[in-house]
């Protein structure tokens, strides 16, 4: 590339014309300009720390929650997601790590519950990015609970990464 732009503007000199520099420095600055459709995603693999975040929010984070009448369980709302970033030390404790093996990232939704269903799976993650939180799982109304990010397969060095938050009823 700056070989290119090197002999493009020799050539422009040489020939004395006024237009060929400016043209080549508009088509570099054109071509060495990030393309936000062509981002590089981050495989995850063994020895990565990692943060989880839930609707953006690696702590404190709230997910909002439909629940008809009196219920006390509902559905999420659409449009709120999990995510996997990669992190660079310093570490806090609720910094994840893959171990010595892993290669994808599992979340689950877990809350104190008197009886199961908890916890529930949210997604799988093999790259560091973000996923849906699924419409179709049955959650409380209300009360905390905690998003876990869970590296596999596991190994004896996996730590995983937790969130953790609030059910909202926004039908109240």
């Amino acid at each position: 590339m700056l070989g290119k732009l090197a002999r493009t503007l020799l050539v422009g000199a040489a020939v004395g014309s006024a237009v060929a520099a400016p043209a080549a420095s508009a088509a570099s600055a054109a071509s060495a300009a990030p393309d936000p459709v062509h981002r590089v995603v981050a495989k995850v693999a063994p020895k990565q720390f990692f943060a989880g975040l839930v609707n953006a929010k690696i702590r404190g984070a709230v997910i909002d929650v439909l629940c008809p009448g009196p219920a006390n369980l509902g559905h999420p709302l659409a449009h709120q997601t999990v995510q996997v970033n990669q992190f660079l030390p310093p570490v806090t404790p609720t910094t994840g790590y893959t171990g010595t093996a892993g290669t994808s990232i599992g979340v689950w939704l877990n809350w104190p519950a008197a009886a199961p269903p908890a916890p529930v799976y949210v997604a799988t993650l093999t790259s560091y990015r973000s996923a849906p939180i699924p419409t179709s799982i049955t959650v409380p109304c209300s009360g905390s609970g905690e998003m876990l990010f869970l590296p596999s397969p596991g190994s004896s060095t996996v730590r995983a990464a937790t969130v953790g938050l609030t059910f909202v009823n926004i039908g109240v």
